[in-house]
């Protein structure tokens, strides 16, 4: 909250109806701005990347329970979505350019939630993987990496207990 609060208030001083809006100085004027708004946006959907080990993984702080942003990868991008419902959650990755090779995949469970089960499918194909729990955090190995390319989707059902 307070990082948000932050990056409003440095907006809000560079309205553009008043200034130019791309001259923050707090952003070392001209050319970090858009990289300091981009940390915002990371932050907020707690995305993070590592594509020579085929990795990707969320952990939204912004309404968790009905969540969707795009991401970027190295040589795609696409968008994320994250609902969660009673006993379960599902992460959704939809490719809409390039392509994506993934061999693990990580996500965040409510407080107190435990996964029993998880379910990988690549459009309607199952795929098939391992998990594990430390914490909140659910990490998924796919048992052979796959590459996702433009219009395929990736859909992660979590069942939850409590």
């Amino acid at each position: 909250k307070e990082g948000l609060a932050v990056g409003r208030a440095i907006h809000d001083r560079y309205n553009a109806a008043l200034r130019n809006p791309y001259n923050e100085i707090e952003c070392s004027d001209h050319y970090a701005r858009a990289m300091a708004s981009y940390g915002v946006f990371i932050a907020i959907s707690g995305f993070a990347y590592h594509g020579p080990k085929g990795r990707i993984g969320f952990s939204p702080k912004l309404t968790p329970e009905n969540f969707r942003a795009a991401f970027v990868a190295a040589q795609g991008w696409g968008t994320f979505t994250q609902k969660r419902e009673s006993a379960r959650q599902v992460e959704t990755l939809e490719l809409r350019y390039g392509t994506l090779h993934l061999a693990s995949l990580a996500f965040d469970l409510p407080d107190h939630a435990r996964a029993a089960k998880v379910v990988v499918r690549m459009d309607e194909a199952m795929v098939s993987s391992t998990f594990r729990q430390q914490d909140r955090r659910v990490e998924i190995q796919l048992k052979e990496p796959i590459r996702l390319e433009s219009e395929d989707v990736l859909r992660v059902e979590i069942t939850l207990t409590p």
